[in-house]
């Protein structure tokens, strides 16, 4: 198939950028607070460091891309985070995993809006929905090899963290060969006047509370498992079930010609309030928290998949700067969610905090974009 090459450049460095270098973090976050000790509110800030940095580097993104080349970005993006992934594994403080996982966070805000650019440059518009949401499911890639080297390997998270920043140095290698060095710059405008779009308003909407309502599970996942007493085995394994799943986000765009973009977009959210909500009302461990973790992985990515595709759509003149605006306020959102569920966590308990973060999904169930399948 045309473009293979470009799409499993692009997964791989996804995978790496996301996966690792950025939720990674969450199935750590147990592990780092028996050597550096860390209250939920720290650790909500931490959180927010990433998703914060990601905003920064998502709105820089698309003016590096128009400036030096979607190749470039990607390399970046890899540089970023093997710097921050080593931060993490030296780090002896709260202070140094805060610079850690920021530089970290750089790395997934560059990347996706450098390889929307290079699909809509390599790939037929009519082929680039499948692209992207193929691209886009690498995070669950990421998540599913992030497990058994967490889990498994000599030294801990320390060296897991070091084996990730290694993956990310490999990756230069492909990105150089398969990513277009120039852009077009025909294709570029400003976020403001992006921004401005009609078609981009509810989307913007869409992508900032599903942010807040994501990083309830993607900051907090396993420190809620541990607290309804699911042991770091199962932890583990209930981590790989979710980015395993996460790889159904891949079909986001097959689905979509079955069944509609919105009908995806509602099951997204309707999969991610579930296992919001079987957590809050979870005293300890039970079998169904596989499937429930399975269907929130999946939701996630897909809807990230979705709000991929229609920023790509919505901004056909300049598609990385449409996908960099709602990751953007996706990620904005997580900054958002990380420090407020930290603060209703710490304040009132994992149950409210749950069932607060559960009913955004469903609020949004009524706000779908001014647009027809």
């Amino acid at each position: 198939m045309k473009g293979t090459a470009l799409v499993l450049t692009g997964f791989s460095l996804i995978a790496i950028t996301y996966g690792m270098a950025r939720f990674a973090w969450g199935l750590m976050m147990p592990d780092v607070m028996h050597t550096i000790p860390l209250t939920p509110r720290i650790s909500g800030v931490l959180s927010a460091s990433s998703f914060a940095a990601y905003c920064v580097a998502v709105m820089l993104a698309p003016m590096l891309t128009s400036r030096a080349g979607p190749r470039f970005s990607a390399m970046v993006a890899a540089l970023c985070a093997a710097t921050g992934l080593l931060l993490l594994a030296s780090a002896a403080s709260p202070w140094l995993l805060g610079a850690g996982l920021f530089i970290a966070g750089l790395s997934a805000g560059l990347a996706s809006p450098a390889l929307a650019d290079a699909v809509s440059q390599r790939i037929e518009s009519r082929q680039q929905p499948q692209m992207n949401t193929a691209i886009n499911a690498g995070t669950s890639m990421g998540i599913m090899l992030s497990v058994p080297i967490l889990f498994w390997l000599p030294g801990g998270w320390r060296a897991a963290c070091a084996l990730f920043a290694l993956l990310a140095l490999i990756c230069i290698l492909p990105v150089w060969r398969q990513l277009p060095g120039k852009s077009d710059a025909a294709r570029h405008s400003s976020w403001l006047s992006t921004m401005r779009q009609r078609s981009l308003q509810r989307l913007i909407v869409i992508a900032l509370i599903s942010g807040i309502a994501s990083a309830a599970w993607w900051s907090f996942g396993p420190d809620l498992l541990h607290h309804i007493d699911v042991n770091a085995s199962v932890v583990s394994l209930l981590w790989l079930v979710g980015g395993a799943a996460g790889i159904l986000g891949a079909l986001t765009g097959p689905m979509a010609k079955w069944i509609g973009m919105n009908a995806v977009y509602r099951l997204s959210l309707c999969g991610m309030s579930l296992l919001l909500l079987l957590l809050a009302l979870s005293h300890h461990y039970a079998w169904w928290l596989f499937p429930a973790v399975a269907l929130g992985g999946a939701a996630y990515v897909t809807l990230s998949g979705v709000l991929l595709v229609w920023g790509a759509e919505a901004t056909a003149h300049s598609p990385a700067s449409g996908v960099g605006i709602l990751f953007f306020m996706l990620a904005a959102g997580q900054v958002i969610g990380s420090l407020l569920f930290g603060q209703v966590y710490a304040s009132a308990g994992a149950a409210s905090a749950l069932l607060l973060f559960a009913a955004l999904p469903l609020a949004m169930l009524f706000l779908t974009p001014a647009k027809t399948d």
